[in-house]
């Protein structure tokens, strides 16, 4: 069974639809901009809680979207059957489906954020649900409000097709390893559901500020850096270090942890740093209870000559289209030539099932 650890749906309109009547006025609304103008090909974003919010939440309604080669019902997860159809032409028989608007902050008002997370985890539940158990997603909560968070918690493990919580490096300036937090962590190992630590732009409110200063140059002539991931990734190492670095998996000694989509070339130097700090449990917990997701082309053999091969998944991001985007995982991994077989099955295969629960 081949699992894609980290795919994504694009959030539409329909993701809202089970708003309570009382935030119906305050859902995301689309808008877009003409094609002619700074924002180029990505001409469309979300205004949610009186904000344009449009780095990493940016609608299908934008060309970008348009030009991706994968209609756009399968981008939304509306077309389930097309969805399924695109899996089976990448050799994927199990999904897991992380959000896009979320990588960045959603909405200022927690209990609205906490509405909007509902919402979007019922469309979800509903979509997955109609895949005979071939996609499954990772729940959103808000991390700001521990007890609404537990609750959803509860919620999502009881309608099904849930795969994990969902988290960023950093949550709203907080680190993952704050003891405000604690609450979601054991409602997270009570549920069996692991926390997938995801890059996300924008989840440090304060950092992001530091770059609304940057004088805007000509079209075209340098990446935004917060529009290429140049500081979301980091957040992902950060919060590796804080949970491995803390008392969480000691206390809470089922809990599981993921970290995606910011590769793999930095395990070994972060878990050298942190065997002085924790002793031989870093490798135990590798594997077991730590897994992270590597790129196709990541210096693998001298990875796992260290820290061993059953640790690492890895994930095609079907279907954005950034620099984390590889299809065919199986093909990509073999390709290489220096790993064998049963080192691709445990990546591809038994090492995501484990973290998964699957």
């Amino acid at each position: 069974m081949i699992i894609d650890s980290d795919a994504h749906v694009e959030e539409s309109v329909e993701t809202w639809s089970y708003l309570p009547p009382e935030f119906y006025p305050f859902r995301p609304i689309p808008i877009v901009f003409p094609e002619d103008t700074c924002f180029g090909e990505r001409n469309a974003a979300w205004v949610i809680d009186y904000k344009l919010r449009h780095f990493a939440a940016t609608p299908t309604l934008m060309k970008q979207a348009r030009e991706k080669g994968v209609p756009i019902p399968i981008q939304e997860m509306k077309d389930v059957g097309g969805r399924l159809d695109c899996m089976d032409d990448l050799g994927i028989d199990r999904q897991v489906v992380f959000p896009s608007v979320w990588l960045g902050c959603l909405a200022e008002t927690e209990e609205l954020e906490a509405a909007l997370a509902k919402s979007y985890n019922q469309f979800m539940a509903t979509q997955c649900g109609k895949s005979a158990g071939r996609l499954w997603y990772v729940a959103v909560v808000t991390w700001r409000r521990p007890d609404l968070a537990v609750q959803e918690i509860r919620r999502v493990k009881e309608e099904g097709c849930v795969a994990g919580i969902f988290a960023r490096g950093l949550e709203w300036d907080i680190p993952l390893s704050h003891p405000a937090l604690r609450p979601i962590f054991e409602e997270a190992e009570r549920q069996d559901l692991p926390i997938a630590v995801h890059v996300g732009n924008g989840s440090s409110p304060t950092i992001s500020r530091m770059f609304e200063g940057i004088p805007r140059p000509p079209i075209g002539s340098f990446p935004h850096p917060l529009g290429d991931g140049l500081i979301s990734a980091p957040y992902v190492l950060h919060a590796f270090r804080q949970i491995l670095g803390s008392e969480l998996l000691e206390d809470f000694p089922k809990l599981r942890v993921g970290f995606l989509e910011a590769g793999s070339d930095w395990t070994v130097r972060l878990v050298k740093g942190l065997r002085a700090r924790k002793g031989a449990k870093v490798d135990q917990w590798l594997g077991e209870r730590v897994f992270v997701s590597c790129g196709v082309n990541d210096e693998l053999p001298f990875i796992m000559s260290k820290l061993g091969e059953d640790f690492l998944m890895t994930a095609t991001d079907f279907p954005h289209a950034d620099a984390s985007r590889q299809d065919r995982l199986a093909e990509g991994l073999l390709r290489r030539g220096d790993l064998g077989e049963i080192t691709v099955e445990k990546i591809l295969s038994k090492n995501p099932r484990r973290f998964f629960r699957f």
